[in-house]
Order: C-alpha cells, then sequence, then structure tokens
C-alpha cells in the first residue's frame, strides 16, 4: 500500500466550514481494487506534487464573496483560480449514490475556485432547481445535465441486452433550453419505456431525435467508449464514437477522461485522448464528482451499500474503487490531467457555451382550454357557466354578484387564467360523473348542489368557484377577500400562478386521478413528485444493515426511538436507553451516528406526492421528465411541490379527506334509513343545540376540532357562528400562537380586555375583524400593504420570504423593504418594529381556507349531533382518520347511545352496517382482514339459490371459506365465531341478537368459549391450494371429537385481551374496568379531576391515547378511562426522568390541577407504567 500512501499525502482530505472530518474505521476494501500502480499515476504523480495549504483558497464567506473570476483567452491550465469547471458531478439526489447535499458543493466548489458545476444526477433530474437556485446565489454557475443508462452502446446490435449493473452511461449537458427539453425527454422515455418501474434505460436510437441543444461526453468508466478502450478493443471503440459524432455532431461530442487514482485510469486516458486526436474530437477531464470532501467518502460507501442491499463487508465490487470522488482545485486537476491540458481547458470552454437557466428561461406555459364550444371565447363561456349558477343560486344576477364577478374576470383576464379556472370546471365535471357512477348522488343535480369535492386554501374566496362546483362556500356571504388569492399587481409585477386545492372523498378521488389521466393524457396532466428523505429510524434501519449490526439490535433501538426525534440526536438517545448506553462508544455505533448525521433528511427516493397535479398547455415531458408512479395507471414528475412552484407550475392539489367519506357515507346511510335526503349546505348554520356541544368539547371525531388543543380552545372561545367557526379553526396553528395570538384572541372576544390598542392605527385595516390579532395569513400580507405601503404582491412574497430555506438570507433584504415603507408612512420606528416583529415563518390557514374548513367542522358536529348512529358507522368505516383509535371511538359512540356489535361472520358486512338500530363492525375490522380476503366468506354465505346460506358449524365456515389458519385465529379472538359454540344456543334464546332489552341478560348467560373455537379451527385446518382452472381444492375432513380435550375456561382479561388484539376495540367494556381494582384507592377517576380546585394534588390512571410535542419542549399526553380523558402536562425537565416510562401504553399519573384561561390540566410530577400485558396500542403519538 505504499502507493496509496503516497497518493494520500499528495491529496490530503480537505477541511470545509462546516463539514465533518473526524476519521473513522471502514471495512478494508479488497486488495484488488486498492492496489494502485506507480505506472497509473500522471508524471508529476508518481513524484508528487505539493500539497501545501498555500495552494487551497481560504475559506470564503459565501454570502460575501463575488463568483472567482476566470483570466479570459487562457486554456486553464496552469490557470490554478479559474481553469476548471467540473462537468461531471453527483449530489444527494443520486438517490444511495452521491453523498452531499447541492449546497455543500457548490459551497465547496466556491471554496476551492472552480468556475462552474454541472449536475449530472443519475437518471433525474429532481435536484437541478434547488442546486440552480444556490449556484446563482453563491456565484458559482449552473449547468444542468444527467447521466443516463443507456440500454446497450451505440455500437451493439439493437437485439444487444445487459444485465442492470452492466448497462453503459453516457453524460448529458443541456447547452440551450432546446437542449434541457431534449434531456428531459430523452430521461421521460428512459424512465416510461423500461419494463421494470425502479429500471431506466433508454434505447440509444432515441439519442438521434433529441440531441439538439445537447452537449455528450463519452460518459464514466461503464461508458461504452470507456470499457471498449478499457478492454483494448479501439476498432469497437472508434466504432461507437462514430456513431455518437453522426447522433451529436463532432462539435458537441466529447470524450470523457476521468482520473481518480484508480488502477487503469491513465492508460484508458492515453488510448481516448489518442482515439480523439485521430477522430477529431475534444477531450474533456471530469472527476465524476460523489461527494464534496474526501472524508463523505464513508458514506458514498454505505449509500452504495443500501442501494444494493448488502453490507459494506459484501458490497466490494459495488463501491467506488477507493476515495478519490471529491471536488478537487483546478491546481489539483491540473495536475491529475498534466498529460492532456485541453481535457481541462475544454471543461471551462464547455461551460462558456452552455447558456441555459433553468430558473429564468421559459419552460412551462400555463394550461389553454381546448374544448370551447362554437362561438364561444374562454372568458364568454366561464360567465355563462357562472351567471346559469347564480340565477339558480341567488334567484336573480343581483347588482353584488354582477360587481364581483367584474372584478374577477377583470384579474383574471388579465393574468391570463380564464382558461386555467376552465380546466377547473371541466375537473370538477369529471368528478361530478364519478360521484354519479358510484351512486353517491342523484343524476342530473346542479354541480353546485352536492358538489363532489370541497375547495381549500385561499381559493374559496373565489365566487367562480363557489358558482362553479369548485367550492362550497358562499364569498359574499362571509365577505371573504380575494387579495391573497388574486391580488391586484402594479409597475409589472409578475403574478405567481395560483393554486387551488380540491378535497375529494377518497373513493371519488381515486378514480378521478385515473380519469384526468384519460382526457388529457400523462403528458399533459402529471401528478407531483414528492421526496421521501431520511429520518432517525430509516437511518438506523439502512445504516445499520451497511455496518452489519444485528438486526435484532437494530429493531429494539427503532422501538425505543421516538420518531419525532432528530437524526443529530441519536447518540443522546442511545445514551438514554439503559440497554444502549454502553455501546455508543463502540467504534461500529460510533461509525453509525456519524454517518447518520450526515445522512439528515438525505433524499431516499422519488415518490408521489398525495395529490398535486400539473395541468400544461404542451406535453410536461419537454419540461421535466416523467415517470410511473408505484400506483398502476399514475404518473409523477421528477420535481417536488418546491421545484414545481419555483417553476411557475399550475398544480391542482387532489386531496383524499376522509372527513368527506365519512359525510358521504353518513348521509347515504340517513337517506337509506329515512327515505329523505339530507341537504347538508342547507341545514341551520345557528343551532344553538350544535352549538352547545362543540362549547362542551363534545367533538371527538368531528373534523378539525377534535384534537385535545382544539377542545381546550373551544370551551374558551365558544364560536356561536360560522365566522366564529372560522376562528376556531385558524386559531390552533403553529402561526396564531408565535405571539399568543390564541389567548389575545379569546381574551378581547369574551371581553376580558377590553381596553387593546393596535401597536399602530394602521393596523386597524387589516386586523380589526380579529380583535388586532393575525389570524391568517391573509392578514400578514395585509399588514405590510396598510402599514408599510406595500404591494399585495410584495406583502404575500415577503410573508412567504420567512418560511423559505435559509431564510435570514430573505427576510434581511424584505425587513428593510418594509422598515423603509412604513417610516414613509410616519410609522415610529419602535412600532414599525413591533408591526415587523408579528410575520414569522410559521404555519397558519388563510382566512378562506378556515371559513372551508369552519362550515364543514360544523355539518359534523350537526350530523353527529342528530344522526350519531350514520356518523359512527361513517367513522368506523374512513379509518384512519382523525385523532383517535376505533376503542376511543367507541366509547365516545356508547355515551351518544349508539351500541357497538362486535363482528360476526353471519351477520357482518364487509364494513359496519346498521343492525337493530346498533353498530355491528365489519369484518374488515378484524386484523389481517382486508376486503379481498372478506369477499370469500361473503360470496361463501351469500351461496347460489334461495334458502339460508349462514355458516352452521366451524367445520361448515372452514369448508366453505378455506379461511387460513392466522385469519381464523383473528375472527375467533374478535367473537366472529361466537354463534360456532355449543354454549352459543344459550346466547340466542336470551336475545343476544335481538338488539334490543338483552344486555342485562347477555351479561349473566354464558360466553362461547374461544379457547376451545382455536382448539377446534387448529384440527380442522388443511392448507388449501387452487387447481389450475382457478377452483378451490375440496378438503378431506376429518373427524376431530376424539381429539378435543378440557382446556382451562377463558378468563375475562384474556376474552378482552383478545378482542383487543383482533379489533382494537372491546364491545362490552372498557380495559380499565378490568384494570381499576388493582389500583391505588387514591386514583380518581376522569370524570372526577374536574371537581377539584386548581392546585390539588391528585392521580389518574388509563390507556395513553395521545402524545404530542408540539414545541419541541413541553409533553402532552391524555389517558383515557371508562368514564372519559385526562388531559397531562410534562414539563421538559420532568419528561427527561420519565421519558423511557411514557411510552408504555397504560399509564398512572400523579401531579397538581392547573386551571388557566378557562383550561384545565394536570401538571405531571411523577408517572409510572402500570404493569398489565396487553396488546400494543396505536397511540397517536407526536403529530
Amino acid at each position: 500500500m505504499d502507493n496509496f500512501s503516497k497518493i494520500e499525502k499528495a491529496l490530503p482530505a480537505k477541511e470545509v466550514n462546516g463539514s465533518p472530518s473526524r476519521p473513522t474505521e471502514v471495512p478494508a476494501r479488497s486488495d484488488s481494487l486498492d492496489r494502485i500502480d506507480k505506472a497509473d499515476l500522471p508524471d508529476t504523480q508518481r513524484s508528487g506534487f505539493s500539497s501545501d495549504a498555500s495552494q487551497r483558497p481560504d475559506p470564503v464567506d459565501s454570502a460575501s464573496t463575488a463568483r472567482p473570476r476566470r483570466k479570459t483567452g487562457t486554456s486553464g491550465a496552469g490557470d490554478p483560480t479559474g481553469g476548471w469547471a467540473e462537468l461531471h458531478c453527483h449530489s444527494n439526489y443520486s438517490f444511495q449514490e452521491g453523498a452531499s447535499e447541492a449546497w455543500d458543493l457548490l459551497l465547496t466548489a466556491k471554496q476551492l475556485g472552480i468556475y462552474a458545476l454541472a449536475i449530472t444526477d443519475h437518471d433525474n433530474v429532481s435536484g437541478v432547481m434547488e442546486f440552480a437556485q444556490a449556484a446563482k446565489e453563491l456565484g458559482i454557475k449552473p449547468i444542468i445535465g444527467i447521466e443516463l443508462t443507456l440500454a446497450r452502446g451505440l455500437g451493439e446490435p439493437a437485439e444487444t441486452e445487459h444485465d442492470p449493473a452492466e448497462r453503459p452511461h453516457i453524460t448529458l449537458l443541456a447547452e440551450t433550453a432546446a437542449g434541457y427539453r431534449n434531456i428531459s425527454l430523452l430521461t421521460t422515455r428512459a424512465h416510461i419505456d423500461a419494463e421494470e418501474r425502479n429500471d431506466p434505460h433508454l434505447d440509444p436510437a432515441l439519442l438521434a431525435e433529441h440531441a439538439d441543444g445537447v452537449i455528450c461526453l463519452s460518459g464514466c468508466r461503464r461508458g461504452e467508449i470507456s470499457s471498449l478502450v478499457a478492454a483494448g478493443d479501439i476498432d469497437s471503440a472508434r466504432n461507437a464514437a462514430s456513431r455518437c459524432i453522426n447522433v451529436f455532431g463532432r462539435d458537441n461530442f466529447f470524450f470523457e477522461l476521468q482520473q481518480n487514482l484508480v488502477m487503469g485510469d491513465t492508460a484508458r486516458n492515453r488510448g481516448m485522448a489518442a482515439l480523439g486526436r485521430d477522430l477529431g474530437v475534444g477531450i474533456v477531464g471530469t472527476n465524476n464528482v460523489h461527494y464534496h470532501i474526501r472524508d463523505r467518502h464513508r458514506l458514498n460507501d454505505a449509500l452504495v451499500a443500501i442501494k444494493h442491499s448488502k453490507s459494506l463487508e459484501a458490497s466490494h465490487r459495488e463501491r467506488r474503487p477507493n476515495d478519490q470522488f471529491f471536488l478537487k482545485s483546478p491546481a489539483e486537476m491540473n495536475a491529475l490531467f498534466s498529460e492532456h491540458p485541453e481535457a481541462v481547458a475544454n471543461t471551462v470552454k464547455i461551460a462558456d457555451r452552455c447558456q441555459f437557466d433553468i430558473t429564468s428561461d421559459a419552460i412551462y406555459d400555463f394550461p389553454s382550454y381546448d374544448f370551447l364550444p362554437p362561438g364561444y371565447t374562454e372568458s364568454s363561456y366561464l360567465r355563462e357557466i357562472c351567471e346559469k349558477a347564480a340565477v339558480r343560486r341567488y334567484g336573480s344576477l343581483t347588482p353584488e354578484v354582477t360587481e364581483r364577478l367584474d372584478r374577477e374576470f377583470a384579474l383574471l383576464e388579465k393574468h391570463q387564467l380564464v382558461g386555467f379556472l376552465l380546466q377547473y370546471y371541466d375537473i370538477i365535471r369529471i368528478a361530478r360523473e364519478v360521484q354519479e357512477d358510484l351512486g353517491l348522488v342523484e343524476p342530473g343535480l346542479p354541480i353546485e348542489e352536492n358538489p363532489p369535492g370541497r375547495g381549500r386554501g385561499s381559493s374559496v374566496s373565489l365566487l367562480i368557484g363557489y358558482l362553479t362546483g369548485l367550492s362550497h362556500i358562499d364569498p359574499l356571504q362571509f365577505g371573504l377577500r380575494l387579495d391573497r388569492f388574486l391580488p391586484e399587481t402594479t409597475n409589472g409585477e409578475k403574478l405567481a400562478p395560483p393554486d387551488i386545492d380540491l378535497d375529494f372523498p377518497r373513493e371519488i378521488r381515486t378514480e378521478l386521478i385515473l380519469r384526468i389521466h384519460e382526457r388529457w393524457g400523462y403528458e399533459r396532466a402529471v401528478l407531483t413528485g414528492m421526496i421521501s428523505t431520511y429520518r432517525i429510524r430509516g437511518a438506523v434501519r439502512d445504516l445499520g444493515k451497511a455496518l452489519g449490526i444485528a438486526e435484532d439490535d437494530l429493531g429494539r433501538l427503532n422501538k425505543r426511538l421516538d420518531d419525532h426525534s432528530s437524526i443529530p440526536g441519536l447518540a443522546r438517545e442511545m445514551a438514554e436507553l439503559p440497554e444502549f448506553r454502553d455501546r455508543v462508544d463502540a467504534p461500529v455505533w460510533q461509525m453509525l451516528n456519524e454517518l447518520a448525521g450526515q445522512l439528515n433528511h438525505f433524499p431516499k427516493y422519488l415518490a408521489q406526492h398525495p395529490g398535486g397535479m400539473i395541468l400544461s398547455a404542451r406535453p410536461l415531458s419537454e419540461t421535466v421528465p416523467l415517470q410511473r408512479s408505484a400506483i398502476d395507471g399514475r404518473y409523477i414528475c421528477q420535481w417536488d411541490k418546491n421545484a414545481a412552484d419555483d417553476a411557475g407550475f399550475v398544480k391542482i392539489d387532489f386531496l383524499a379527506l376522509g372527513a368527506l367519506s365519512q359525510l358521504s357515507e353518513a348521509l347515504e346511510l340517513i337517506r337509506k334509513q329515512t327515505e329523505e335526503r339530507v341537504d347538508i349546505s342547507r341545514i341551520d348554520f345557528e343551532d344553538p343545540a350544535v352549538y352547545t356541544d362543540i362549547h362542551n368539547a363534545d367533538t371527538i371525531g368531528v373534523f378539525q376540532i377534535e384534537s385535545a388543543a382544539q377542545m381546550q380552545t373551544v370551551t374558551r372561545l365558544r364560536p356561536r357562528n360560522l365566522t366564529e367557526m372560522a376562528w376556531e379553526v385558524g386559531a390552533v396553528r403553529p402561526g396564531v400562537g408565535v405571539n399568543d395570538g390564541v389567548t389575545l384572541l379569546i381574551r378581547r372576544h369574551m371581553g376580558r380586555e377590553p381596553d387593546w390598542q393596535y401597536d399602530h392605527p394602521l393596523e386597524k385595516k387589516a386586523l380589526e375583524r380579529t380583535y388586532g390579532v393575525p389570524l391568517y395569513q391573509d392578514q400578514l400580507a395585509e399588514l405590510a400593504m396598510y402599514v408599510a405601503g406595500m404591494s399585495a404582491v410584495d406583502g404575500d412574497q415577503m410573508r412567504r420570504a420567512f418560511t423559505r430555506r435559509n431564510s435570514e438570507r430573505h427576510v434581511a433584504h424584505w425587513k428593510e423593504k418594509f422598515m423603509a415603507g412604513a417610516l414613509a408612512k410616519g410609522v415610529p420606528p419602535d412600532a414599525a418594529e413591533k408591526v415587523f416583529g408579528k410575520f414569522h415563518g410559521m404555519y397558519q390557514f388563510p382566512e378562506a381556507h378556515a371559513f372551508a374548513f369552519g362550515v364543514t367542522a360544523y355539518q359534523m358536529q350537526w350530523l353527529k349531533h342528530y344522526y350519531p348512529l350514520e356518523f359512527f358507522i361513517g367513522l368506523f368505516n374512513n379509518q384512519p382518520i382523525g385523532f383517535y383509535n376505533l376503542e376511543t371511538l367507541k366509547e365516545d359512540a356508547v355515551r351518544h347511545g349508539v351500541k357497538v356489535l362486535g363482528p360476526d361472520v353471519n351477520l357482518s358486512d364487509a364494513k359496519a352496517v346498521i343492525e337493530d338500530g346498533a353498530l355491528r363492525m365489519g369484518l374488515t375490522h378484524v386484523a389481517k382482514l382486508r376486503d379481498a380476503t372478506a369477499e370469500p366468506i361473503l360470496e361463501a354465505r351469500a351461496g347460489a339459490g334461495a334458502g339460508d346460506k349462514k355458516f352452521t358449524s366451524l367445520a361448515d365456515f372452514m369448508t366453505r371459506t378455506g379461511t387460513q389458519q392466522e385469519v381464523l385465529d383473528y375472527l375467533s379472538a374478535a367473537g366472529a365465531l361466537d354463534s360456532f359454540d355449543e354454549l352459543a344456543v344459550v346466547r340466542e334464546r336470551v336475545g343476544a341478537y335481538a338488539g334490543a332489552g338483552a344486555d342485562s341478560a347477555l351479561d349473566s348467560a354464558p360466553l362461547a368459549d374461544r379457547r376451545h373455537l382455536r382448539w377446534e379451527s387448529g384440527l380442522r385446518y388443511r392448507p388449501r391450494g387452487k387447481k389450475k382452472d382457478g377452483t378451490r381444492q375440496l378438503a378431506f375432513e376429518m373427524p376431530v371429537e376424539q381429539d378435543m380435550v378440557a382446556l382451562p375456561e377463558e378468563s375475562e382479561w384474556d376474552r378482552m385481551i383478545g378482542e383487543y388484539s383482533a379489533t382494537g376495540v372491546h364491545p362490552k367494556g372498557h380495559l380499565m374496568m378490568q384494570v381499576r381494582p388493582h389500583l391505588p384507592p387514591s386514583v380518581i377517576r376522569s370524570d372526577e379531576v374536574r371537581n377539584h380546585a386548581n392546585g390539588d394534588r391528585i392521580s389518574v390512571a388509563g390507556l395513553v391515547i395521545r402524545r404530542q410535542k408540539p414545541n419541541g419542549k413541553t409533553v402532552f399526553i391524555t389517558l383515557e378511562d371508562e368514564f372519559g380523558h385526562s388531559p397531562l402536562i410534562i414539563w421538559p425537565a420532568v419528561y427527561q426522568r420519565f421519558k423511557l416510562d411514557i411510552k408504555e401504553p397504560l399509564l398512572l399519573a400523579t401531579g397538581t390541577i392547573s386551571r388557566r384561561e378557562g383550561t384545565m390540566n394536570i401538571v405531571v410530577e411523577t408517572i409510572k407504567p402500570i404493569p398489565e400485558s396487553i396488546p400494543e396500542f396505536h397511540s397517536k403519538d407526536w403529530g
């Protein structure tokens, strides 16, 4: 290894501000890969070149240093400060390949004096927008490129096939906007045409169609030409190069030389340079960069091992041969390519040619409307639709409606958005077709009545949206402003594309996305991508496996880690766990912690956004590459929401809202029960009975107002109309709490602070409607307008600046502008500072959005009050939804007079149904049963022909359904097989299934012996496969009576635990009914807590149904017993003492009552687990 030591001395690890450089041990690479001969090194390397720090640029301040100047008219050779552009660089968006973020790469490039940097991630451009923006900020020229995988080489026959790991690569750079479009199109084809979704590769025959504006480099060591030259097959290399010249042109194709001190690099580079001279093709040097500093090679190795599902020890062949794939200075690259100075000079020449700027060049067109009826313009068609709907809604076209429509159309026409709104109208019409096809609405009903979806966000303020079915909120009724959605623009201001979000019931949304793809085609309507990033448990799992740590240890650690914990805190978390604190200093665990810190928030893969869809006038594949989603029939683009916004895309969010599915199902149940249709849009929105329920915090299961924080707020705010309902849903948001806004709003609204004043009178116009509190996003922009004289667009941009990454750089600019404007309007400096202090980066609702959600919340509360049975069936059938598990919902249902019956294979449907006035749980509420596994049971029970097809015995059930043993065990534990036990006859006689008046009899009736049933099912079970014709193989039934044994009687506790394990619900009661007799007598019931005064010391116990840590410090826990809920507050110091204990499902807490501003909590002093063995309950943690 002497040669390698010399190289390390010549190329020491770089020190970059803020970058980790502590050495760690890694498994040794195989000698065959590590061995580097002196003959393979450039002449300067053999003798070694100085590693004096004077050859390296001093660390620089990125915020104050200008881009390094390049000397004009020089070749670049011998110019250490400006003679190198790195044209082959991978960021961490080369998923599980690149080991550095774009910012680190660019900052290091700036420190090293690199003139330009090209991003060439593997088969995707997910990171190019972020890269280009950061490069411009740092003064580095950004070049957009890609490293594409080819199905075969250009010189190979069409029938040639390679294993995925052996397919050749090619490097493409965008010289012009046309070149970028062609790169995007080629990348799309690589993904769409591939047989496997995760194995993109391009047919090289397509390159000729899309070569305009593209500069092609021959590729890395896996490039076709590089591989052929390295193998000594010069004739084939010449043939492949000739084909590349024919495709791209001689001036746009270059041989790519790489010198990473890997055995064979020097000989290959000499061979390629000679071939280039022979063919008249230029050469260019690259470093195939995969990380910004040398030390990151360890993370790169780990990522490659993760990608191939191997350990570091087993992944030698897949990993890079050494640690030399980092950014190097111009001086170093000149030394490495001293034999080929033109390869260095050409990097700068190519960089100068690449003038495409993705941050400013026009790459996207707003969607136009292509389905106009003859004789109409976009405006006249949409206006006619709105006016007809207005007559239906208001009885006539009133002056107020006409004035609002005039104003909205003027803004839409000004910004060329009329076609955009017509696209939305078409989407709503398609959604209505889906709604009718699913039987959720009567055919022919006007679209604005019972619309298939509901708008959210600032678009709800649009009257056009209300009249076309985009929204269920009348903006005239509530005086909603347009400024947030369509602000007035002045002096040529550019309006960012509006964002309209639509909520749909889940069943409508799924079909709607497919129909939109069909109508527009996947190239004009595509879903937004979403970058899945590493969090603490994923980092531990993946890195631990790569490091060879035992899976059992990784599983135990992940089980004890809080999902909300940050990766940088992993070592601290381990040190606090008794079983891991002794391992923190072990080398392999040290490495895990170090690598996890570097991996924090790294991209893992590209996923599908929950519902964001982009529409375009031209094929989107010209703007951003497209690929298939993991869900069949869907297509996604390679940009996430932020990149799509930066590109100016028109994005529609199709969101699946479980509450709307619940609402739709409950209304349909009411219609079937009463034969009348409830028009939920015309109920009494000022019903005192409904508001009384809200004031009493009887809101479990109610959309938006069921969380513990909302329950604490509704009892204080006490809303009495829809405006105050909007306050309620808008108040419990992080941005409102920044300046103690919730408390101020409530105190002023309730008259407890009658003499409150504005910080300056100019605030009044913006804040008067919410008692001086900036409750909504809109009001922050309005403050900028009225206090500082800024435009609506600037005001909203300033608000957004606080939410951006590295916001301090943006905020400083806007603060200067705000203060200057405020002072110009006569606002004193201290008052201006106070007003500016109300801006923040925390989330708040737009005002229209709050009204939309407030109305839905009231409608759900109305249903719960007047139709509790239908409300809870809808709630049970649309899980997961809201804040609570099924047991909590069952307890609340019982408190509202709804009897809950467990699942039964002879009585249940797939979902919950109404049975004699009770809620009968469905088969799919049983663990391991889904629609697909429940269907055979229902089909067998339905049978063919007339007569009773109910199952008569366990043997009959097993024979007719072929149910698997695991499912049988869960059905038995859930009580779904109780009717098959001989004791069930007694239950029927006392009216167990009559549904009314049988409770007392049931309590004393013998119970089905579920142990007996499980034993019998085990004896009878015979695995059965399917025959070739699809029919199920018949079982040969054997008698089992002789094998039955007398089993110990099943206790009530065991039966309850079995039900919890199988369904999460104990229909006869609550877990705490069994636990309470064993608790100390000092433990009080949850319904007794309210009787205690402030400061009283009490003890409570219960099942944990919620854990939250909203500010990262204080912990909130809700305990549930058989009588209700107990809210706990745990201060940080107490949390540190008991953080392991509070992860247990059953807790006993002691503390003092705290009553403040109408709220009541128990401030915990001590807490301990209740040592009962129960199933793992999935509380709603850390939401």
